[in-house]
Parts: C-alpha cells; structure tokens; sequence
C-alpha cells in the first residue's frame, strides 16, 4: 500500500532543500568573495609598491628619468617573475620587427658573421638585395671595425647587437678583403629575407630551411616540384639552426610532405587536449631525410617529429634542442607586445621530447673544427649533409 505524504511532511521537505541550497550558495559565494578579494588586495599591493617605488626614486635620484624607459623594464621585468625561459616583453618597434619577419621581411643590413680565430668577424653570408649586397660586401669578408670600435673588443653577442638596428640608423663598418682595407657606411633597412635555398645535388633535392614565415611554404613548394622536374628521387631538408617560432608556417610546410590527417594535438593550461595541424592528401611520394642538430628547436622541431610520425621521414644528424611548447605573442594596446607560453605540443605518435630533444635514425656529428667552421662547409664536404644523401638515395632503391 502506497504511504501517502502529509502537507505538513512536504512542506518540511522543502524548507529543508530550500535552506540546503541557501547554506551552498552562501559558502560558494563566500568562497568566490574571499578569492576575489584576495585578488584586489594582491593587485592593490601590487600597485601599491610600484607607487612607493617610483614616488621614492622621482624624490632622491639624481638625474633625469626616461618614463618610456621605466615602463618597458617594468613590464619586462613582470614578464621575467613568471619563470618562463620562453616569455618575453616586446617594444612597440621589436613588436613590428617580428611582425615584418613572419611576412619574410627583415629590418637590417643583411649580413651573418662568426668570429673567426683571429679574433675577427668573419662574414658567412650576405643576404640578396639587403643593404649590405648592396654595397657589394661579400661572404668571407673579414670585419675589424664597427662604428670605429675594435671588434676584438667585443664579444659575439655584442657585436650581433651592434649589427641590429632600427631602420634607418647608420652603421660603418671596416673590414679586409684579400688583406685590403676596405670602409663602407650602411643604413638598416626592410628587405626581402629569403628563408630557403635548393638545389639538385646528384639526384637528391636538397632544400634548406633558414626560418619559417607566410612565403615558405610556398617557396618549398614551388623548389619540390622544380627538383621533382629535374629528376630528384629524394630529397634532404636541412634545419639545422633553425629555431623559428612560427608553427603555423612550419605546419604548412609539413603538409606539403605528409599524408592527409591530424599532424599535432596541443595540451592546454585546462588539461583540454586539442588538434591544432592537420594536413590534406597531396603528399610528396619521394622518401625524404631530415638535417638537424642542437640548434634545430620550436617550429622546426616540430617539422621534424611531423614528417618523421605522419612521412616517413628519416632524421639525419644530431639530437634536437628539445623544446615542445607554443609561444603566442599578445599585442598591447601601445603596440608593445608580450609573448608566453600558451600550449604544450603532443606529437601524434613520438614521444614528448621536450628538455630531451628528438633523437636522429641516423646519427651524424661534425668534428669541432667543423662546428667552428660549420658556414664554410660545402655540400660535398658537409659529413651530415652526405649522410642524409646515402640514407635517401638507399630509401628510394627500396621504393624502385
């Protein structure tokens, strides 16, 4: 026999429910309160501070203070507390540097160097219709002098600074050529930064990735199906050095060599894991190896673990720099701009390689005197360079 409930029974029922969800709404709201307190009471302390700071220095310091200078240190120095190794704050006019860069423009004056054993710079290349071609400097070039200053005074990192510049600043540079002196003044200036070099060398397509930006893959493309019409059975993809943070761009690329499908997932801050690079069904039939060292890291690696899980690829050279997270770069509303870590990549099949690093199927090392003189290397003397050639040329006698 069915019980049946009083008015009085029911109305208890409710008034409990009712008076459960008021005590869990109160404590829930209380709980969202203190946190949000918690947070204002943090960022008044936070502002707080810097007040008492900047009040305190405007009273005592002795001399003037640049406000656009205090700015960027503090808001670089905001950047520099979170601990990230990959996080950094931009200016307005480095913001717009890198901008040009993803579109294959470069503010400079087209020159690369390394410090040769006589203490010198040595010019390893000169980029095409940059300022520098221009004035008709050229690769082996020895530079002694920058702005009147002696470059054995210098060490690598200051004398890279001294070679980058806003555009339009000046530089004089002073270097020998066959033991003659030679002077030239230069401007920085935008210009067209290749970011790849081709060629066919005994059957095998050698292509050479310097940076990845909206023209590479295109670019790549385009140097394929030239090699394929030439007659290339393979092809050998040099990265090496190349530390691009430019995904999307290395992702296109990707896509020219692989299969149609999912090519790298991201793992969020969230714990969400999502598909971030697919690619079609067009897909380079050749076999393929890629070059990489110590200096081979962020987009380019990600290249590397894509063609080897979704291409077949063969990894030739040395182990990788070992760095799978996405950087993104937030632009302020001044125009500066700060980039940090947002993702975690997640290969589609290899292992997670970050502080590890991807190890090659075929390990190829330079001897050091070839790591010092890494840019006077040829093709036909570069060990890593003929190694991935006989590992493609012996991939493509298995395809036949």
């Amino acid at each position: 026999m069915r019980k049946k409930i009083t008015v009085s029974t029911a109305l208890s029922f409710i008034f409990v429910a009712i008076t459960v969800t008021f005590c869990l709404t109160m404590i829930l709201s209380a709980r969202l309160f203190e946190s949000k307190v918690s947070n204002v009471n943090a960022k008044e302390n936070m502002y707080s501070k810097i007040s008492e700071i900047d009040q305190t220095v405007r009273q005592h310091y002795y001399t003037q203070i640049d406000d656009t200078a205090v700015i960027d240190g503090l808001s670089a120095g905001y950047i520099a507390s979170l601990r990230d190794n990959e996080a950094k704050y931009y200016t307005a006019s480095e913001v717009t540097a890198l901008q040009n860069l993803s579109k294959g423009k470069l503010t400079g004056i087209g020159l690369e160097v390394q410090k040769d054993i006589s203490g010198y710079y040595k010019v390893v290349n000169v980029d095409t219709d940059s300022p520098a071609d221009i004035a008709e400097m050229a690769k082996d070039d020895m530079i002694v002098e920058i702005n009147d200053i002696d470059v054995k005074t210098l060490n690598t990192q200051q004398v890279r600074e001294m070679l980058t510049a806003e555009e339009g600043t000046g530089i004089e540079i002073e270097y020998l050529r066959d033991s003659e002196e030679n002077k030239t003044e230069l401007t920085f200036a935008l210009y067209d930064a290749p970011s790849i070099d081709y060629s066919l060398e005994a059957g095998v397509g050698y292509i050479k990735v310097t940076s990845f930006d909206e023209e590479t893959a295109s670019e790549v493309e385009y140097a394929v199906q030239n090699l394929v019409s030439q007659g290339a059975t393979g092809f050998a993809l040099d990265i090496r050095n190349n530390s691009s943070k430019e995904y999307d761009y290395a992702a296109e690329v990707a896509d020219i060599f692989v299969k149609e499908g999912t090519t790298m997932y991201a793992h969020y801050v969230d714990d969400s894991q999502k598909v971030i690079y697919t690619s079609d069904e067009e897909a380079v039939e050749q076999p393929v190896t890629v070059i990489v060292n110590g200096n081979t890291g962020y987009a380019a690696e990600m290249l590397a673990v894509i063609l080897k899980d979704m291409g077949d690829a063969k990894l030739v050279g040395t182990k990788t720099f070992g760095n799978c997270t996405i950087q993104t770069l937030y632009r302020l509303s001044d125009g500066s701009g700060v980039q940090i870590t947002t993702a975690r990549l997640v290969p589609v099949a290899s292992s997670d390689y970050h502080g590890v690093g991807l190890l090659p199927d075929y390990e190829k090392s330079l001897s050091a005197d070839q790591e010092l003189n890494f840019y006077d290397l040829s093709k036909t003397d570069d060990p890593q360079i003929q190694r991935a050639f006989e590992v493609v040329k012996n991939l493509a006698g298995q395809q036949e």
